[in-house]
């Protein structure tokens, strides 16, 4: 179980990274995606035997949350979502 939550979870984070330059909201989705299955996984881990801290995965699941919460929040106005795009798909 596991490696095949490594699995996902990194498998969130590059798609979410990959996402971002052109589809920001979508990659908001993710990464609260990513923030959720992080808690997920550690509060799946609490039963076994070697006890380690709940804290700081618990903290990263929340900063990831905050992070797509922000993208969501951000390129909600059209304005700011053309502005993004361009900047990114400028050809310098």
């Amino acid at each position: 179980m596991p490696l095949a939550g490594f699995a996902v979870w990194l498998a969130l984070l590059a798609a979410a990274g990959l996402c971002f330059p052109r589809r920001p909201r979508l990659a908001g989705r993710l990464f609260i995606a990513l923030g959720v299955l992080s808690i997920v996984l550690r509060l799946a881990s609490l039963g076994n035997v070697r006890p380690a801290s709940i804290g700081i995965p618990l903290g990263a699941g929340v900063v990831w949350f905050v992070i797509g919460t922000r993208q969501l929040v951000k390129y909600r106005d059209p304005g700011a979502f053309a502005a993004h795009v361009r900047q990114w798909t400028a050809l310098n």
